[in-house]
């Protein structure tokens, strides 16, 4: 036998150290730190209501406790793949679960019930774009006119544009081109479509789910009408949404050119067939907003459930039409017209509108 050779011992000692270390720590194949394979997912609810707007929150984490959420897929009955903010689009209950580099988590389960009635009534807003100097505008003014009368929930804004009209909103083109307004008359229901001066429409906005609900108070202050609108939310949501507050006047009397006359030769002849209406009403009629004309985005942590978002308003009673003519308000004429607007790709237009003259408070429930 060859003796040992004494300058081999240095890497027999290196060797089996590495060898200890290794049998005491990880296997000798690899594989890192097998906690942070593990995957545990929670929902910030186990009920949700099929409204189309709460949703569930879905939070994924590894063993170590890690938000891994953006790195998983996320499955709704082992098939269907879904956000982490989940709007469900169906009733039943549900099982969910997270993949991540073929680790599959613990399993929830998610029941979605069906909707409850809306604290709030729904309102519908119809916003008339009309003019004292068009004949064929009286259609559009008698319809509207005739509905409101059975059907008070019917908000109605009067949008004054063209011609030599004393009331033309300032802003008119503006709205115009938003709403691609091309002719007269037209009218524009809940800020998302042109009404066909169908009733069945109108009956349908008025029979809409109301999400939020509004109150308003207001008062005269010097030479303002100062303010408060709350909307108050029916359901937690991630859709943005916009607040409008606009002010109208009421009781605005110039003559109307009314083309349902004999004179004109367009039948049913209206309002008395008389041309132009010497004495006509024009009620509601849009003279300025305390946010803007499309509204200010309500912050995104005030959508919550039960939560209350309060806006306090300022808006002074004289002002100018379009052109620059100055005009001053009547305040014992005028109201507060409020609106709430989806803002987001759903574009659902008004949510929920309240009206309430000046210097009357009108609650969620009115």
């Amino acid at each position: 036998m060859r003796p040992f050779d004494r300058r081999l011992l240095p890497v027999f000692s290196a060797l089996l150290i590495t060898l200890s270390c290794k049998k005491e720590g990880t296997d000798l194949g690899g594989g890192g730190n097998p906690t942070a394979a593990t995957l545990k997912l929670t929902l910030s609810t186990q009920s949700v209501e099929l409204n189309g707007y709460d949703y569930v929150d879905i939070v994924v984490k590894d063993g170590n406790g890690t938000d891994v959420t953006a790195f998983c897929s996320i499955f709704l009955n082992d098939t269907e793949s879904i956000s982490n903010n989940f709007v469900p689009n169906a009733l039943g209950t549900f099982k969910v679960t997270a993949k991540k580099s073929g680790t599959v988590s613990d399993e929830k389960t998610l029941t979605v019930v069906a909707r409850t009635a809306s604290p709030f009534p729904q309102k519908a807003l119809v916003e008339d774009v009309t003019g004292t100097w068009c004949g064929y505008c009286t259609r559009v003014a008698w319809k509207l006119e005739n509905y409101v009368a059975a059907n008070p929930r019917c908000i109605v804004v009067g949008i004054h544009g063209g011609g030599t009209d004393p009331f033309n909103f300032q802003y008119y083109p503006t709205y115009n081109t938003q709403f691609n307004i091309t002719g007269y008359p037209s009218a524009i229901v809940n800020r998302r479509r042109k009404w066909t001066e169908s009733n069945s429409e109108l009956d349908a906005a008025l029979q809409q789910w109301a999400p939020v609900g509004l109150s308003i108070t207001s008062g005269v202050s010097s030479s303002s009408i100062t303010g408060t609108v709350k909307v108050k939310f029916n359901v937690t949501t991630l859709r943005p949404m916009r607040l409008v507050v606009a002010l109208v006047e009421n009781g605005l009397v110039h003559p109307q050119v009314n083309y349902y006359s004999p004179q004109y030769g367009t039948t049913p002849y209206l309002y008395g067939g008389v041309s132009p209406i010497n004495d006509f009403v024009h009620k509601s009629v849009l003279r300025r907003t305390a946010t803007d004309l499309f509204g200010d985005a309500i912050p995104q942590k005030e959508i919550v459930k039960n939560s209350e978002y309060s806006f306090p308003f300022t808006m002074p009673v004289a002002g100018n039409v379009y052109g620059g003519a100055a005009y001053t308000a009547n305040t014992a004429k005028c109201a507060i017209v409020a609106f709430v607007i989806d803002g987001s790709s759903a574009n659902e237009g008004a949510l929920n509108t309240q009206y309430a003259e000046v210097g009357k408070t009108v609650g969620y429930t009115n």
